[in-house]
């Protein structure tokens, strides 16, 4: 068995999979272990102090530390020296090596991705046999004189670390090792509830818009997921419907307290529980399978970020959203439209009534926007002035020179009052002005509150089909397009070139990569698409795509759990970016910067990431927006990120006032 040390990393758990059977502990937990039970040991690159004295014991055992791993092996053995600290975080760093040992077989240079910026210098040769060096003869990897333990500088599980299997291969052969897979625990699903489903198709062009002011007139709690770029080749179905109907419900959930409130055929009651564990248990069976790709039934919501406090082992929330930190509808009734093909799909469950009621909301044959573009100025304010945002910046780039983490994404709130808006009208104004594939309005007038969400997000925050198949498509870098169409493509290029903003999202490819690992199938984690730049209304962005196969049996709400929340909007290492982010940011995030979509009963799921997103609550009107904070970002640079994405929002509601 080899032993995996997590020292809160970011790549521990896909270096897992590379390195098969393995046994995964806390650095604290290093001390307390029978070291001669283990083949291997590898001590993962990350944030925290690691004391590797016990290791001095078994000279024979194999030993791999990397990155800060990589000084807290030198350290053991009495080697403290380092260089001045060089944060190059997600860019390849040449090795000249030994071409032996871990390195056999490789191209000599060669290059690997670095996450740690100390380097070692001035290593003994007495004590230490030194196998890679970098252009100033810094010392990249070493190996401790009559011992088979290596440190190295590079992270050999980061994405465009090449030849990093290869080198954990070298490094497994040192010593006879298990070969057999580590048998997954299967997770059971509770059979759901059996039920009819019914189902009615209709064709034309449907005018979702009206057809949704008709459908959720009369309801407490209604969902629009919209697919309103669809025209522009982004995205594909719609998805409408309410909590209208005997066996639909709604749930209402607060992490500091983890009541779950309960609302279903005119009966509120209350209960203590995970959200997401009673979304799981509480899925329907339908007599028969609808024949549809897609949502078929199941919930309907999001999870806000503060929910981050179920699913991120650490310390407690500082701060507390105003807003409930889950909203999810269960539907008895609702709608698919397919915009490429105009077809509409409506569905009932139990009772074949309401796909009448559904369908006498139906409008056909959209009509024109209004091209009114007037502004009136709006009253409203940033909880940060530029100035402390800089600041902040700055602050965040002194922890990244020390190696406390490689990025970490910076969040600010936009808010005014907003009893002069009419929420629906404004999200009919956004979807027209600033049209994305992750589109979507929802409402909530249960259990008193008065809450909706007026969302434009072009990010998808993952989805899985019935295959098992997971993709998630994080986006680090953005730009603001031109009206020049020739400038328009070189300002694209320029993006995909800029080093600062493939620094950002590499990282963040590696840090979805290692959070997908525990749920996936070993070996089946890839990235189809790194870095490709893809084009909405106002702006530009650099998007990666990462899938994975679920593992069987796994459900679809533990894999939610294991990415959220989205590394896009953290940083990495994840849980030192979620500590900063804490303490540096002004309030709570709410609703944005969770997700947002539908979780199905099929063990499927499909949701966005809230940005570029209005939240109205009760009269008051907030807009979450920010950025990754690099070694390379400029603070004034950053500020004017922040107002870029924020700025399509702002324009809907001086127009929506005018």
């Amino acid at each position: 068995m080899i032993l995996v040390i997590d020292n809160h990393g970011f790549t521990t758990r896909i270096l897992a999979h590379q390195l098969g059977a393995v046994q995964i502990i806390a650095a604290t937990e290093l001390a307390d272990l029978h070291l001669e039970d283990y083949t291997h040991v590898v001590i993962g690159h990350g944030t925290g102090r690691v004391d590797l004295e016990s290791l001095k014991s078994v000279p024979n055992l194999p030993v791999l530390a990397i990155g800060a791993g990589y000084q807290h092996l030198a350290a053991a053995y009495g080697h403290r020296t380092t260089a001045r600290a060089q944060p190059i975080y997600g860019q390849l760093l040449t090795h000249n090596h030994s071409a032996s040992g871990i390195f056999a077989g490789l191209p000599n240079p060669t290059a690997l991705i670095s996450y740690h910026p100390w380097r070692l210098v001035s290593m003994a040769p007495t004590e230490f046999s030194i196998h890679a060096t970098d252009e100033n003869d810094a010392v990249l990897a070493f190996r401790v004189q009559g011992t088979h333990h290596w440190g190295i500088h590079a992270d050999p599980a980061a994405l465009q670390s090449t030849v990093g299997a290869t080198l954990i291969d070298n490094f497994l052969a040192l010593a006879p090792r298990q070969t057999h897979a580590v048998q997954e625990p299967m997770v059971p699903r509770a059979p759901g509830q059996r039920v009819n489903v019914f189902t009615r198709q209709l064709a034309g062009e449907l005018d979702t818009s009206s057809t949704f002011i008709n459908l959720q007139a009369q309801a407490s709690a209604a969902f629009w997921l919209d697919s309103a770029s669809a025209h522009l080749g982004q995205g594909k179905t719609s998805l409408l419907g309410t909590n209208h109907g005997p066996l639909a419900q709604t749930i209402r959930w607060d992490v500091a307290t983890n009541q779950l409130d309960v609302e279903t055929n005119d009966t509120l009651y209350s209960l203590n529980g995970d959200v997401l564990e009673y979304i799981a248990d509480h899925s329907w069976q339908p007599a028969h399978v609808p024949n549809f790709p897609g949502f078929t039934g199941g919930w309907v919501g999001y999870l806000g970020y503060e929910a981050k406090q179920t699913t991120i082992a650490g310390p407690r929330n500082r701060w507390r959203a105003s807003t409930p930190d889950a909203y999810w509808i269960r539907p008895q009734a609702f709608l698919r439209y397919d915009h490429h093909h105009q077809r509409t799909v409506l569905f009932a469950y139990q009772d074949a009534s309401l796909l009448d009621v559904l369908e006498s909301a139906l409008v056909f044959d959209p009509t024109p926007d209004s091209t009114v573009t007037e502004r009136s100025s709006i009253n409203g304010r940033w909880r940060l002035s530029a100035e402390e945002y800089q600041q902040a910046v700055t602050r965040i780039q002194k922890q990244l020179d020390y190696g406390d983490a490689a990025g970490i994404c910076f969040t600010d709130t936009f808010t005014m009052d907003a009893d002069d808006l009419d929420g629906l009208q404004l999200y009919l104004r956004l979807r027209s002005r600033n049209p994305a594939p992750y589109a979507g309005y929802l409402r909530f007038n249960t259990f008193d509150d008065k809450l909706e969400i007026l969302a434009a997000s072009p990010e998808k925050y993952f989805s899985v089909d019935t295959e098992g198949t997971i993709e998630s498509k994080p986006i680090k870098g953005t730009v603001a397009r031109s009206h020049d169409p020739y400038l328009d493509v070189e300002i694209a290029k320029q993006l995909a070139r800029d080093p600062k903003t493939q620094s950002e999202n590499l990282m963040i490819a590696d840090l979805l990569r290692d959070d997908l690992a525990p749920v996936t199938v070993p070996g089946s984690v890839q990235v189809p698409k790194l870095m490709a730049v893809e084009s909405f209304a106002t702006v530009h962005q650099l998007v990666t795509t990462v899938t994975g196969q679920l593992l069987p049996g796994t459900p679809v709400t533990d894999a939610l759990a294991a990415v959220f929340p989205g590394g896009s909007m953290t940083g990495a290492p994840k849980l030192a970016s979620l500590a900063a982010l804490d303490e540096l940011e002004a309030g709570p995030r709410g609703i944005y910067s969770g997700a947002m979509g539908w979780v199905g009963d099929n063990n499927t799921a499909e949701l966005s990431v809230v940005i570029r997103t209005m939240v109205l609550d009760d009269g008051h009107l907030s807009i979450g927006a920010g950025g990754a904070v690099v070694v390379g970002s400029d603070p004034a640079a950053e500020n004017q990120e922040k107002l870029l994405k924020a700025q399509a929002l702002i324009d809907c509601i001086a127009e929506e006032l005018q």
